[in-house]
């Protein structure tokens, strides 16, 4: 069941969507941004608690995050279009995973494909920030089968 600020926000976002794809500028995600357990939902992929700082320019955003359960982690993603390969880190194991973005408005759009176990995992992120507030909205699957996917919601620093 949908929160009232998540009916809000999802309102926001499809009402001013068209008049932001208007503007060649892209919201800003850079800062150093702290998970808001309160705020998020749970799943397998909900850390107990999680630090991100994240720096963006004009072709890459660049990710440094801290989480219970799988550490530190670095990845790099290209805002050209062109795929990167990055370590994803789940527990107990690491894994190639390659990531392209796109941008549907001032929403950034993660595909990450990978196998751990040799089965397919697909990820998708969706980036939405408003204010001091990120959120991040994930669909996955894993070996064909959809996960229950969480809604992240971190508060910049």
């Amino acid at each position: 069941m949908l929160r009232t600020w998540q009916v809000v926000a999802l309102t926001c976002t499809v009402a001013i969507g068209p008049l932001a794809a208007q503007s060649s500028r892209h919201p800003d995600f850079g800062g150093h941004w702290t998970l808001d357990t309160a705020r998020s939902t749970a799943s397998s992929f909900t850390p107990k608690w999680a630090t991100y700082v994240v720096a963006q320019t004009s072709d890459s955003i660049v990710v440094d995050r801290e989480t219970s359960g799988t550490g530190k982690a670095h990845t790099v993603y290209a805002l050209d279009g062109t795929s990167r390969t990055n370590v994803l880190r789940l527990i107990g194991t690491e894994v190639p995973a390659t990531s392209d973005v796109r941008w549907a408005h001032d929403t950034l759009v993660v595909h990450t494909v990978s196998r751990p176990d040799d089965k397919p995992l697909e990820q998708v992120d969706r980036w939405v920030v408003q204010g001091s507030t990120l959120v991040m909205l994930r669909s996955a699957s894993y070996d064909g089968t959809a996960m229950k996917s969480p809604m992240l919601v971190f508060t910049r620093d």
